[in-house]
């Protein structure tokens, strides 16, 4: 059986002689639609016996591409030359769909689509009212998700939460999930939030998930703002290209990576900023301000 998915929006064929995997597919990507002109990358499925590994895989980059291995029944491999991937899975690992589906076939898909197509992004993507997007970085815990949240219950659209910037021109970028995860003290700031359940994020984190009033699937962005909780009125002012770049390289994972340094480097050019507030109305107002 084979099926074409579009996450992100690039064409991506999966292949399989079992149901199971291309179902998982199908609630992941099955309602995206194709974005970019690109050549297609191809996944082939392989079952196996084999009982389900007791780790998460190990990602290991080479000069042509990278590996994910479990245990000798279960790892995946990806070739940039040949722009495929296969993905080796013990028919136990379907028991445990959450971690099939986050583990190795998003991880195996996205970590390809990263190394040959776009440049994943550590931050959240929202779009103002006026059209504009930017992107809200800032370390775990710094309050990104929680902020665009606020930014969407103001009438902004949500992109994601885990942005991804597509080559070319424009500056596209793009979200995988329409969900937003918010940690538990988030209760605190948003009233709707008291009577949500807990779930546990595919981190294996408990946090709160939530769904945005106004989605796209992508946005022309270009602002990168990063947060600084601190009591006060919000300050908007400069942030250091070179400190952003860093920034976003710290979480890329390519083997070469020259050609993700400089598409981040045309990417940040004059659009760099740091916001410091304590109040998200505040924060918000100021965000709308931006030159």
């Amino acid at each position: 059986m084979i099926r074409l998915f579009h996450p992100l929006g690039y064409p991506v064929l999966i292949e399989c002689d079992a149901a199971e995997p291309l179902q998982i597919a199908q609630e992941s990507w099955g309602s995206r639609s194709p974005l970019f002109d690109a050549r297609c990358l191809h996944l082939t499925i392989r079952m196996q016996d084999g009982s389900p590994p007791k780790d998460p895989p190990r990602y290991e980059a080479s000069p042509d591409g990278f590996s994910l291995v479990c245990d000798s029944a279960t790892r995946g491999e990806f070739s940039i030359r040949a722009h495929s991937a296969c993905l080796h899975v013990g028919g136990a690992v379907l028991e445990r769909t959450e971690w099939f589906r986050y583990q190795l076939l998003e991880c195996l898909v996205l970590t390809a689509l990263d190394t040959i197509y776009f440049v994943g992004l550590h931050a959240a993507c929202v779009v103002s009212p006026t059209g504009a997007g930017l992107l809200l970085c800032g370390a775990s815990g710094s309050g990104k998700s929680t902020l665009a949240y606020a930014c969407a219950r103001a009438g902004w659209t949500f992109v994601s939460d885990d942005s991804h910037l597509a080559p070319g021109p424009g500056d596209i970028v793009t979200g995988s999930s329409e969900v937003i995860r918010l940690r538990e003290p988030a209760r605190r700031l948003f009233p709707e939030l008291l009577t949500k359940r807990s779930v546990t994020a595919p981190n294996g984190k408990s946090c709160i998930e939530v769904g945005a009033l106004q989605t796209t699937a992508f946005a022309p962005s270009r602002d990168c703002v990063f947060l600084s909780r601190r009591p006060g009125p919000a300050v908007l002012s400069s942030y250091p290209e070179e400190l952003a770049v860093e920034y976003f390289m710290g979480y890329n994972t390519r083997y070469d990576r020259s050609g993700a340094e400089l598409r981040l480097r045309e990417f940040v050019n004059g659009r760099t900023w740091l916001l410091e507030y304590e109040h998200l109305d505040d924060a918000i107002g100021t965000l709308e301000r931006l030159p």
